[in-house]
């Protein structure tokens, strides 16, 4: 579940008013239209994104945002606007930001958190207040079979959204490299039994990551409504919501 505080006048009501299954994933845990009010709810909760409306945060718009990114440590601030000079929307793109013009919708809000929304589908580890470091270990076990072909992996390489979210795109890439660089790995020559298991050790860690980013794509595709066992009998593919 990501957590959401929300300063802004109508976002929350446009998101009450959705069927429940389509923001089963965000839970807003604070919601405000004047920044006083905001500020003083913060100071009960700990959200994962901010959202807010920039004629809502006063003269000072760059200091205000710096002063609720350090109270919370969110991972992703979302800052609205309708007008606004350049330079301020310049200044206050960062890291760990999107500004983004208004108006906005719920499901432009859900596209912008999809990343945030796969790490909580997936079951990040809670954050522990003195982490045990352990030394990663290389599976020994052979990797799962594919999940996807290289038809189905091109055409969600193709697929364009009506947002600025290109994750499934992304995601098809990074699964087809690593295919690409399984395969290398086991076709490679080996001049000897040394270099044999090398050669199986890369195959074998590989198709371990791409059976992981696989499983990461399944969950993505279902949020994003990608019916993947259409996509190769398309020739050009789309969403199944029309994103």
């Amino acid at each position: 579940m990501v957590k959401l505080a929300i300063l802004h006048q109508t976002l929350p009501t446009y998101m009450e008013q959705d069927p429940p299954e389509e923001n089963k994933h965000l839970e807003v845990v604070l919601k405000a239209s004047d920044l006083d009010s905001f500020r003083e709810g913060l100071q009960r909760v700990r959200p994962r994104v901010l959202v807010l409306d920039l004629p809502l945060l006063g003269n000072d718009p760059q200091a205000v945002v710096k002063a609720l990114e350090e109270s919370v440590r969110p991972d992703l601030t979302m800052i609205v606007y309708a007008f606004a000079k350049w330079d301020l929307v310049q200044a206050l793109r960062a890291d760990k930001r999107h500004v983004v013009r208004a108006p906005i919708s719920v499901r432009a809000l859900r596209a912008n958190l999809t990343h945030l929304i796969v790490r909580s589908l997936l079951g990040e580890p809670a954050k522990a207040a003195a982490p045990v470091i352990r030394e990663p270990v290389l599976p020994t076990e052979p990797p799962p079979p594919r999940r996807f072909d290289d038809v189905q992996l091109a055409h969600l390489q193709e697929i364009i959204p009506n947002v600025d979210c290109e994750c499934p795109n992304q995601v098809a890439d990074l699964v087809l490299a690593l295919n690409a660089f399984e395969n290398y790995s086991n076709e490679c020559k080996n001049r000897n039994a040394d270099d044999a298991k090398v050669h199986a050790m890369l195959a074998r860690a590989t198709g371990h990551a791409r059976a992981l980013m696989e499983l990461a794509m399944t969950e993505l595709c279902a949020f994003e409504k990608i019916d993947i066992t259409k996509l190769s009998h398309r020739e050009k593919a789309v969403p199944a919501n029309g994103m």
